[in-house]
């Protein structure tokens, strides 16, 4: 089966999740697309399909979001798998962000979706990212909380 694991990523932690996600995929034909650098890629060659966006302020990028609305007739008909990348520490927020990431018809066809944490990469920000995070989340240094367990039951459960 052909595997397409389809990304976007600001400072690149979904790309590291992403990365994480084709490690864990042994024995299959897994290929990465960074929608920054392939904004059209074609999807019908692919049994299978993984979408990832980070969230910042609670939501996904309008790219990703756009994506999905203009591929949902190939996404819906595929072997599908969703996830997200962020900060947010609670566990009810989480699915509220990853459930307005995607589409409803996406989501209730997807066989595998997820919240897999994230990180606050102080220095990729810019000024004003900066500013927000040390004034609203109180980080001053780059911080980590990718959920392994979580990325590796998201690969199990897909």
């Amino acid at each position: 089966m052909k595997t397409a694991i389809i990304y976007l990523s600001k400072h690149g932690t979904t790309e590291k999740v992403a990365r994480k996600i084709q490690s864990l995929m042994t024995n299959e034909d897994v290929t990465l697309i960074n929608l920054k650098s392939q904004k059209h890629p074609e999807l019908t060659s692919f049994d299978r399909i993984i979408i990832g966006g980070s969230v910042y302020a609670g939501t996904v990028s309008k790219k990703l979001m756009k994506f999905c609305q203009i591929h949902e007739p190939v996404l819906s008909v595929k072997e599908l798998g969703l996830f997200v990348c962020g900060m947010e520490p609670n566990p009810d927020k989480q699915l509220v962000e990853l459930n307005s990431a995607f589409p409803e018809s996406l989501r209730s066809c997807a066989k595998s979706s997820a919240f897999l944490g994230g990180e606050f990469l102080i220095d990729k920000m810019n000024f004003i990212e900066k500013f927000i995070i040390k004034k609203i989340a109180h980080v001053e240094k780059t911080t980590s909380n990718i959920k392994e367990e979580a990325i590796e039951l998201f690969v199990k459960k897909f």
